[in-house]
Formats: structure tokens, sequence, C-alpha cells
């Protein structure tokens, strides 16, 4: 059976975001296409060096379509604080390549809260990145928790005031390895990561529910 390659594209907003997505994006294109009747071949993703969804509209959009143009699916990145810039850039993509001969097909990845959110769904993959690990610290009751600013364990008696937020919780459970997780050792999370308990948390639902419709029905 002739290979069908599969090329994604992913315009993110920040440079830290970059290696976590582009591995976590791989795995759950590999993941949705599994049990197609197609022999599909799932490539790295694409990604802009230069231009970050935090850029200029202008900027953003023009790199888009330089991207898109060299892809079947191309993943627009931005946070939950700016949601609608990244839907509003899928929107005029999607109309600009009607008139294209080829272009990739537009898909809104928005975490909530952020992308570290999503990398703290999995606890039982944040122990085998992190030997040692504390897990007791672990401040969400299930993946969907980590959309919410949280009390943490130690704080919890009294008025429990403190809400902290996924940047602070990477802090306050792996200390000086956070940066390392975050950066360096991001594509190895996602390897250890389990899409099943992301699939638990409903922004990353709702992304994996519009991939696989924009698969539809040409790899699916």
């Amino acid at each position: 059976m002739k290979e069908l390659p599969l090329r994604p594209g992913l315009m993110v907003e920040g440079n830290s975001d970059s290696r976590y997505l582009e591995a976590l994006i791989r795995k759950q294109l590999a993941a949705l296409v599994e049990h197609s009747d197609r022999h599909v071949e799932v490539y790295s993703c694409d990604t802009s060096p230069d231009v970050w969804t935090n850029k200029s509209a202008a900027d953003v959009l023009a790199e888009a379509k330089s991207l898109a143009r060299d892809c079947d699916l191309l993943f627009v990145h931005c946070d939950w604080d700016a949601a609608d810039k990244a839907h509003d850039y899928v929107a005029h993509l999607r109309q600009w390549a009607e008139s294209e001969k080829r272009a990739g097909e537009p898909v809104a990845l928005v975490p909530v809260l952020m992308t570290e959110s999503w990398m703290l769904a999995d606890k039982a993959a944040l122990a085998a990145v992190v030997p040692g690990l504390d897990i007791s610290r672990y401040p969400y009751g299930s993946p969907a928790d980590v959309e919410k600013r949280v009390t943490p364990p130690e704080k919890g008696k009294g008025k429990g005031k403190v809400k902290l937020g996924p940047k602070q919780v990477w802090d306050q459970l792996l200390g000086r390895n956070a940066h390392s997780v975050l950066q360096d050792d991001a594509d190895i999370l996602v390897q250890h990561t389990d899409l099943n308990v992301l699939d638990k948390v409903p922004s990353y639902r709702a992304w994996r529910e519009a991939t696989e419709e924009a698969l539809r029905p040409r790899y699916l």
C-alpha cells in the first residue's frame, strides 16, 4: 500500500512551548491514524523558529501561510487568555486556503490555562521522568483539575487562600528540576504520557476532537 504522508505544522505562542507540543502532536496524530485503512506516515512538525503567535497579526499570518503551503495540518497555539486570537487566525487561514492550490487545514490548539497545564495532567508520567519526585505534593484530584488554580496540599489547612497556577505548581513539585523538565525533557515527558489520561482534560479533548475531524476524510 502506498504511503500517505501526514505533515503537521505548528505555530507556538512562545519558544518554551515548542518541544513539548511538537512531540505531543506527533504522538496524538500517530494514535489517531493507527487504525486507519490507509498507510499513514506521520512526520515531525514543521515550526516557525522566529515568529510566534504573540507577535503582530500581520507577521503571524504571513508565517502561518508560508508554513501551511508545506503542511497537511497547521496547529495554531495560544494559551487560554488569547484563545480568541487563535480562533480568529484559524478562521482567516481557512478562508485564505479556499483560493490556494495547497494549504494545510488549520486547527486551534488552546490549553486551559496554559501548555504547562497539559504537562501536569499525568502524574504517573511526571513520576517516571523525575525519579524521587514527592508525588504527595501533587495538588490535583483529577486530570481535569489542571485547568484550575489550586491550593497546594501543605496550604490546605486554615483559610486556604493561596492559589497556584501551573507554573507555580511546577516550581513547587520540581524545584530546581522544573526548568529541565519543561525544556530539555519535554519530549521524554510526552513519551511517558498516557493520552487517555490527557483526554480527561477538557481543553485537550476539544483539541483532539478538532484534530480528528480535520483528518477526515483523507486520513481516517
